[in-house]
């Protein structure tokens, strides 16, 4: 696999409206589990199907993308809302805490100078150290859990909304 992939979800603009709104109407419940708390912010929010339906249609979409890149099914997959204010950053990381074959994240609302992803490339035989994507809402980027990556700091006066993801194997 190259050191990503994309795909554009077909009609995503009425959905990510949505998924913007009942996120914004949703992330601050006390009930909601938040982890890597980074820089003043969570940077993994952990909202559900059941609590925005329109969800699973992100998910399904996803998770058949990544059947056929990786050609293996049926593939389990893990997600996170990622909220990121004016001025803030995700620092590097990768995802290959466990058994995950493929990481992923789809973009909801992406203002202009919001923030790059960087995608460090891990071929020898590269000439490019680092892989730079923009983001567009409704782009979904797959990558190699091993990959370091990390997104450069939302400069526009806007929040940024993204759907991280990780698919590893469903064990029935």
């Amino acid at each position: 696999m190259p050191v990503f992939y994309q795909y554009h979800l077909p009609n995503a603009e009425p959905l990510n409206l949505i998924l913007e709104q009942e996120f914004l109407h949703n992330y601050q419940r006390d009930d909601i589990r938040k982890t890597h708390h980074f820089n003043g912010r969570y940077e993994n929010i952990y909202l559900t199907g059941e609590h925005i339906p329109q969800l699973n249609t992100v998910i399904k979409q996803a998770r058949s993308q990544a059947e056929m890149a990786l050609n293996q099914k049926p593939l389990r997959v893990g997600y996170w809302f990622n909220f990121m204010p004016p001025g803030a950053v995700t620092t590097a990381h990768r995802h290959d805490d466990y058994d995950e074959l493929l990481s992923g994240v789809y973009y909801i609302n992406v203002p202009e100078n919001s923030g790059k992803l960087l995608l460090q490339d891990n071929n020898p035989s590269s000439d490019h150290d680092t892989v730079t994507i923009t983001p567009q809402a409704g782009l979904l980027v797959f990558f190699k859990p091993d990959v370091m990556h990390e997104v450069t700091e939302n400069m526009s006066g806007r929040n940024r909304l993204s759907l991280g993801m990780n698919f590893g194997m469903d064990n029935p």
